[in-house]
């Protein structure tokens, strides 16, 4: 019975396979860095030996071949000197659900196996790698065209244990504060690494003068820092012989602009990164560079755009960055403009209110108050409801829910939000 005991644990070990899932939840050339991300770390995971078959990828695909990219057809996730091609990881990177297919819904289906096309087909023995590229907020993670709630988010995972789809599961979350979509989250086996906490933005890198490659600028930033630390560990170190822990704390370090944390099921730490990302321990010596040109994700549309018109080469050029960086400063005011509306609305008679709300950092346990006021801004904003500046107002949304629901007030907040985005600054 024994020798019968160990020879069935031997067959379910070699029968154990590695599943991968990766999203890039964003559209649109200003966000090129997050489509880069996502098939850089396809190329990660492929490399170190996850099959294709096992890899399942979610990117909206509008960059590689945009009319601004200067290099058609291809990704950079890390700059180049002038006369060093640098590496396309485009290349290869094969998407299973692009363009209007790539939604929360999509995501979910994957992820609990319900999915008409490619999905995860883990069983109970497999390993499951998730990495995930956008924008976020306070109890939010984007998608081109709309979001999904930490509520929403945590019952996935709930649903795949109680399929029992997978013996450990590892999710690394590169969003605006990313933290708060695994704060409570209880269910078994799951570990989760955020770029930050539940109430700081994320970075953007190889941003500005630093997104060139072979003497050419990209125009857009690179890469996420938190991403490229960990995929940059990944390239440069055996897999094999590295924790989860010594991951983390590398990563931890290398990402100075904002705190990597970990959540979840925390027993399995010392399990080896390769249990996740691909048991080939192939890798290329090289230091983790921590000096990378950042800009924070709330104000890298900004930033970038404003460098892209001070740097243009022709005239034609500075015009056409001029009118970017006008239409990014026009959003950024329409956005600033409905939420203060919106305050204005729900606290018409208490400026201490309404500066609690601006200030405070409640968690996002108000689901059905928070999703109808983002669900009435997403749909009567007169702005992008989906860059990381307008997503960091989503905070006040959760902390009037906040304050609502402890004070007892009925206030319609789907209403107000739609009201809010009607017209100037109510005083």
């Amino acid at each position: 019975m024994v020798k019968a005991a160990v020879l069935a644990s031997m067959v379910g070990a070699a029968e154990a396979a590695h599943w991968a899932v990766l999203v890039a939840g964003s559209n649109s050339y200003s966000n090129y860095r997050h489509q880069a991300d996502v098939c850089h770390a396809y190329q990660v995971v492929k490399a170190k030996g996850i099959p294709e078959s096992n890899i399942i990828t979610l990117a909206y695909d509008d960059i590689a071949n945009n009319s601004r990219n200067p290099f058609p057809g291809k990704l950079f996730n890390k700059p180049t000197a002038s006369g060093v091609e640098g590496v396309d990881v485009y290349a290869g990177c094969k998407i299973d659900y692009s363009g209007s297919d790539v939604t929360p819904a999509t995501f979910e289906a994957v992820m609990t196996g319900t999915a008409s096309g490619k999905k995860l087909e883990s069983t109970a023995d497999d390993n499951v790698f998730v990495f995930f590229s956008d924008h976020g907020a306070a109890g939010l993670i984007a998608f081109p065209s709309t979001t999904m709630h930490k509520a929403e988010f945590q019952t996935m995972f709930d649903t795949m244990h109680s399929k029992s789809m997978y013996n450990k599961l590892t999710f690394y979350l590169e969003t605006c504060e990313s933290g708060s979509m695994f704060e409570g989250m209880t269910t078994p086996g799951v570990y989760g690494l955020s770029a930050s906490s539940p109430s700081e933005s994320s970075w953007g890198t190889y941003c500005g003068s630093d997104a060139m490659v072979d003497g050419k600028s990209v125009g857009s930033c690179l890469g996420d820092l938190f991403s490229v630390n960990w995929m940059e560990d990944s390239d440069a170190v055996d897999i094999t012989q590295e924790s989860l822990t010594d991951q983390f704390g590398s990563v931890k370090t290398a990402t100075s602009k904002s705190a990597v944390m970990q959540w979840g099921d925390l027993s399995f730490q010392s399990d080896k990164v390769s249990e996740y990302q691909g048991n080939d321990g192939a890798f290329t010596a090289a230091d983790l560079d921590t000096s990378k040109g950042t800009m924070s994700a709330r104000q890298v549309d900004l930033q970038q755009a404003y460098y892209n018109y001070a740097n243009a080469a022709t005239g034609s050029d500075r015009v056409a960055a001029g009118d970017e960086l006008q239409a990014v400063i026009t959003d950024q005011i329409a956005v600033e403009t409905a939420y203060e509306n919106f305050l204005h609305l729900v606290y018409p008679d208490d400026s201490d209110k309404r500066q609690a709300a601006r200030q405070s950092k409640a968690p996002a346990n108000q689901y059905e108050c928070e999703m109808a006021a983002r669900k009435s801004f997403e749909e009567n904003g007169k702005f992008d409801s989906f860059t990381g500046f307008s997503l960091q107002f989503q905070q006040q949304v959760v902390n009037v829910c906040a304050d609502l629901a402890e004070s007892g007030a009925n206030v319609d907040v789907a209403a107000a939000a739609k009201q809010a985005c009607g017209g100037a600054t109510l005083v």
